[in-house]
């Protein structure tokens, strides 16, 4: 079924993503040091903030459903993706269509930070992971300047890994799309003073949150040897301007593949039967773990 988006509509989708990109842009632009996992779970909690539903001019009525999962680490220490986020269109209540994207999320790092191996915060359960070792804690506060640049790369993100090819597999299997979520800060170059003394002042958001098809990535780094973590300028000249349309800088900005990728059905898996068959099969299979579930309905209102 063929949907005409309201105009009202895609705006406010582009807001809230844009709304959701600024924050997490300056969270990490903040504190470079931040967990991926925290960085999953603000981009979670920035909706949840906001799910009474909302009628628009269009007189179409918008409600925002977020979950903060948790990750079932089936494969170890890692999801297949990260984030899902998934669409519902219902007219007068009733479903005519959904779809669902499924986001992998990477930080960049900051120099002199460095994944570990083995990241002791996943080494301790529960209330134990605020338990600090005194030699980390002497590691957090001890003076340094940490800087992004172009050329900072996505640590966590190995080329030829067990969980690029599982990607793959998901792909395959369900003939769709996976994309990556790579958490930027608000400009390259960049560089924070730890400890803080005084918040920073921030510029505007130039880079932020972007989104790359894996299949695109998988191409930018063909060349690559296997173990290989991308850069920013990796994503920046390897990809083009512009991608379905889309302007694209280093990727899609996350308020863009929203609105006019994942909205218009651009992206996706679309799922058109009315008890969301599809959609069901995939999500309640346990070994596709994930850590965080957007939801956002759209009910059609004449």
């Amino acid at each position: 079924m063929d949907l005409e988006i309201p105009e009202d509509v895609i705006a406010f989708v582009r807001g809230a993503f844009g709304s959701c990109n600024q924050q997490l842009a300056n969270d990490l632009s903040t504190f470079p040091a931040i967990h991926e996992e925290s960085l999953d779970m603000n981009f979670i909690s920035n909706f949840a903030r906001h799910q009474a539903p909302v009628r628009l001019p269009s007189n179409w009525i918008v409600r925002i459903d977020a979950h903060f999962i948790g990750g079932g680490r089936h494969f170890g220490t890692w999801e297949v993706a990260d984030i899902g986020l998934m669409m519902v269109f219902r007219k007068e209540g009733k479903v005519v269509k959904s779809k669902i994207c499924l986001l992998q999320s990477k930080k960049l790092y900051a120099s002199p930070l460095a994944v570990l191996p083995e990241n002791p915060y996943f080494r301790r359960a529960g209330l134990g992971r605020l338990l600090v070792s005194e030699g980390e804690h002497a590691s957090i506060i001890e003076d340094k300047l940490l800087a992004f640049k172009k050329t900072s790369r996505y640590q966590a993100f190995r080329k030829g890994s067990d969980q690029q090819d599982t990607m793959g597999h998901f792909e395959r299997r369900w003939s769709t799309e996976m994309y990556y979520l790579f958490y930027n800060p608000v400009c390259l170059p960049l560089s924070v003073q730890m400890p803080l003394q005084n918040s920073p002042d921030l510029p505007a958001n130039d880079i932020g949150c972007r989104v790359v098809q894996k299949r695109q990535l998988d191409d930018v780094i063909a060349e690559r040897p296997r173990g290989y973590s991308p850069s920013f300028s990796d994503l920046e000249k390897g990809l083009g301007p512009e991608d379905q349309g889309v302007p694209s800088k280093g990727g899609w900005r996350l308020e863009d593949f929203a609105a006019d990728l994942v909205l218009k059905c651009k992206a996706g898996l679309v799922d058109e039967s009315p008890n969301f068959e599809s959609l069901a099969i995939l999500m309640n299979q346990k070994q596709r773990p994930m850590s965080c579930a957007l939801s956002i309905t759209f009910d059609i209102r004449e």
